[in-house]
């Protein structure tokens, strides 16, 4: 680092908004390697995490943190009417502020949701940094725009509200720290006398897997239970690869029952459901395409930098590409969505070569070292 700071000065609270291990998902991977940058520079990381859904305690989380502290979330009924979004709301525990007052060590936010004591008096003199995952209110608006329930649609109609008065919280912030440039411009035309500041994400990659030569089909993957990704990938196929009879292969977590039935009658379409990190890593190198796409364009998209990173031709959309800074890396098959079919033949048929391979290199290099950017990170708290 071009500067340091004494390591006894290098405390911090991080509150997580669920336990990021196992770094399984988007936001779970961008906290937990977060951690691990932190503590190699020699920041010592008091812990706050919630425990709900699958997630439970890991050992794994003591070789990075001083401490780690653990509050089961409490997603009750009379939460959904609190002013507060209930993403906030049911993570708002008196056990959690009591904590953050046993030391003076600024506290980092990590995403909205773990912001409720964010404006609470007795944090009114402590050093406050908010990790801002998403523009949350324009995700939840995307949610409900693409929800099929009634009860779904109840539920993000009120939750898109609440974050958008709750955006306003924000000020109370000594510095926000957001992941994308589409944020990033966001909030710095919000709150223009605060420190606003891009530090892009971070993620499990340490090294370029990618390939030279050819592969011989199209991967997608993703978390294929969620809502956006798996109404995406059908909007893929049904439009863009619509009568494409080459090998497609869709991976991801958990696919859900719609996406199930919408591919059992396409035999060239190949669904693997749960595969390990090894062999979705094995998947995205193998490929010839891997889509990194999604429904909105806040926010980093994982996938995209992990097809990067280990993937070949690298095809994307608008919401997947918007302010990574990696637009020259991907086709993007918004520009000339009447072509794609085209496109994607034209490819199947390149070479990846080691002129290519550099140039990926060295531009994830600039913008996705997590040393580079934990050391930005760690200026930015221990400087100001």
């Amino acid at each position: 680092m071009s500067e340091t700071f004494p390591v006894d000065s290098m405390k911090l609270n991080i509150i997580c908004f669920d336990v990021p291990f196992p770094a399984d998902y988007g936001g779970a991977m961008e906290e937990f390697y977060k951690l691990k940058a932190l503590h190699a520079l020699g920041v010592k990381i008091y812990l706050h995490c919630f425990i709900y859904g699958d997630r439970s305690p890991q050992l794994e989380l003591e070789k990075y943190c001083e401490e780690v502290y653990y509050y089961t979330r409490k997603r009750r009924l009379k939460d959904l009417f609190s002013n507060l979004p209930f993403i906030v709301q049911s993570r708002k525990q008196t056990a959690l502020l009591n904590n953050l007052c046993d030391n003076d060590y600024p506290i980092l936010f990590d995403a909205t949701h773990t912001a409720g004591f964010l404006d609470h008096p007795d944090l009114k003199h402590r050093k406050k940094i908010v990790r801002l995952h998403n523009i949350e209110w324009i995700y939840y608006n995307t949610l409900l725009s693409s929800s099929y329930t009634l009860r779904d649609k109840f539920f993000y109609f009120f939750e898109y509200k609440k974050l958008k008065k709750f955006d306003n919280c924000l000020q109370h912030a000594d510095i926000l720290l957001c992941l994308s440039q589409y944020d990033f411009e966001y909030y710095k035309e919000k709150f223009p006398d605060k420190i606003v500041e891009l530090i892009y994400v971070f993620h499990e990659n340490t090294e370029l897997k990618v390939q030279p030569g050819k592969g011989d089909y199209i991967l997608y993957h993703g978390n294929l239970s969620v809502l956006d990704n798996y109404t995406a990938v059908i909007d893929l196929l049904s439009n863009h690869l619509k009568g494409y009879q080459k090998r497609i292969v869709l991976a991801g977590k958990n696919p859900g029952s719609l996406l199930v039935d919408f591919i059992k009658d396409k035999p060239n379409i190949e669904l693997i459901a749960n595969p390990t990190q090894q062999a979705l890593t094995e998947l995205i190198r193998n490929a010839q395409i891997c889509f990194a796409i999604a429904a909105n364009p806040s926010g980093i998209k994982l996938k995209l930098i992990n097809s990067l990173y280990s993937g070949r031709f690298i095809f994307g959309n608008n919401s997947a590409i918007s302010g990574s800074g990696l637009e020259e890396a991907v086709i993007n098959i918004d520009q000339q969505p009447e072509v794609i079919t085209d496109i994607v033949n034209e490819y199947m048929l390149k070479e990846f070569t080691d002129a290519d391979l550099q140039g990926r290199k060295e531009l994830l290099a600039e913008k996705y070292n997590n040393t580079k950017n934990a050391e930005s990170l760690t200026r930015l708290i221990f400087s100001h």
